[in-house]
């Protein structure tokens, strides 16, 4: 995941918290989720092709393959922490007193 990808995450982050409708902020949210998922795939992907590049001789670079891996294993912790905050707040409110 790369620093702009970060930027634009906040900033649908803020312009969600911002909006008052209820449907604005759960499309919001979809989008941040599905691009959560998408990046943290894409950069799945191309951990696997660097791996394969390396295995099959095509390059001799080990810093890429290692680095492409660190990304996609922050990408899947970030998915991770926001299914995770996403479940909690279920939680929260399924155990609200009415």
């Amino acid at each position: 995941m790369e620093i702009s990808q970060i930027g634009s995450l906040i900033t649908n982050l803020n312009t969600t918290g911002a909006s008052g409708s209820t449907a604005a902020a759960g499309s919001s949210f979809t989008n941040i989720l599905s691009d959560a998922m998408g990046s943290a795939q894409s950069s799945e992907a191309s951990v696997q092709a660097e791996n394969a590049a390396l295995l099959t001789g095509e390059t001799d670079d080990l810093h890429t393959p290692v680095i492409e891996a660190q990304k996609a294993e922050l990408a899947l912790n970030l998915a991770i922490q926001i299914r995770n905050k996403v479940i909690d707040a279920y939680n929260q409110v399924m155990n609200m007193q009415v």
